[in-house]
């Protein structure tokens, strides 16, 4: 296979609605270049994972594997060996592939960090001849073995680890992926992409909603409903569909319409040159989540920001989970942008 993980500078592009003089498009002003580079792989031998995807060897813990601050927590005294060392499972004569972290269970963190570090490993030809590692807990998730199954990995390879144990395994590639870039995202899209099953045509213009979660719904979406269908929206709740239909209906949407939240990763199927509109509350100074933006910008695909109150009714208040309350007025102005430009 050909090198596609070349290195490179990538510029983000502003909104497609971006306005200078609005602060609600602070967050997208004066945003670094992303220095894409080359993934490295360093080969370890003789390594145990725990269950929670952290690598280690008798009392040494590798800091790539942790998230954040975890590293330094599992230093501290000897919790994490008590946690994850027993009972442990031998593998010493195998090569395996481990693609998760702590937070990969996350629909967004699956597609945008497993399946990248899994596209690696199956462009240095990785895959053939080696288990894959996974917790046991992802044997629940639907979007996880469909997804494998398009990039090779067959059920017979895969290892489930249960809670609280740990696999020693002979050889383990260790993989420095942790900056973003575009051409592995064009490359997921393509994979996940081919071979679409069939699926309810709703048309070429969706909005995903959250409705029944707990967390970023739509407060007043019966009005932004009814608003968007007068522009032809059709609105979906797409996790109850399978993950195979997920991508045949993401992957015909020419207009994307989502409040922040797992739901808008099925961008990630849509082709280039669409449109998606993210709605989000108002960010904290410095803590602006801007994900999407960069998914879609990278995938090629026109976005468009709308800044929302947060909601009353939800019981979480912090800015990033708090129910919305969308500008109908605002949203509108959006919609016909959005139209305009195709």
């Amino acid at each position: 296979m050909q090198n596609i993980f070349s290195t490179i500078n990538y510029e983000y592009p502003r909104p497609a609605n971006f306005d200078e003089k609005n602060p609600e498009f602070d967050i997208f002003k004066n945003l670094p270049i992303e220095n894409c580079f080359e993934p490295k792989i360093q080969i370890l031998k003789n390594v145990r994972i725990s269950t929670n995807s952290v690598i280690f060897n008798y009392f040494k813990i590798f800091k790539e594997s942790c998230i954040g601050v975890n590293y330094e927590k599992y230093r501290k005294g000897f919790r994490f060996f008590f946690k994850f060392i027993f009972p442990k499972f031998n593998f010493s004569e195998k090569r395996f592939l481990l693609i998760t972290d702590e937070w990969t269970s996350n629909y967004y963190h699956w597609h945008i960090f497993a399946l990248k570090k899994l596209l690696i490993l199956r462009e240095k030809n990785l895959i053939e001849n080696s288990l894959l590692f996974l917790p046991k807990k992802y044997q629940r998730y639907k979007f996880v073995l469909p997804s494998l199954e398009k990039f090779g990995i067959k059920k017979n390879q895969i290892v489930f680890l249960r809670r609280k144990s740990n696999i020693k395994v002979a050889e383990l590639p260790l993989i420095d992926a942790s900056k973003q870039h575009p051409i592995a995202f064009q490359e997921i899209r393509k994979i996940l992409t081919n071979d679409v099953k069939t699926a309810p045509d709703f048309g070429p213009k969706i909005y995903i909603s959250r409705e029944g979660q707990v967390l970023r719904f739509v407060e007043n979406e019966e009005k932004v409903v009814e608003l968007l269908a007068s522009y032809g929206f059709k609105k979906i709740i797409i996790d109850q569909f399978s993950y195979d239909e997920q991508i045949a209906i993401c992957s015909k949407i020419k207009y994307l319409v989502s409040p922040h939240g797992a739901g808008i990763t099925n961008l990630i199927f849509m082709p280039e040159g669409s449109s998606v509109l993210e709605m989000a509350s108002r960010p904290h100074v410095n803590t602006a989540v801007t994900d999407y933006y960069k998914l879609a910008s990278m995938l090629n695909i026109k976005y468009f920001y709308q800044e929302c109150e947060m909601g009353s009714s939800s019981k979480v208040k912090d800015f990033h989970h708090a129910s919305l309350v969308v500008d109908l007025e605002k949203l509108e102005k959006n919609l016909k942008q959005i139209l305009s430009q195709s």
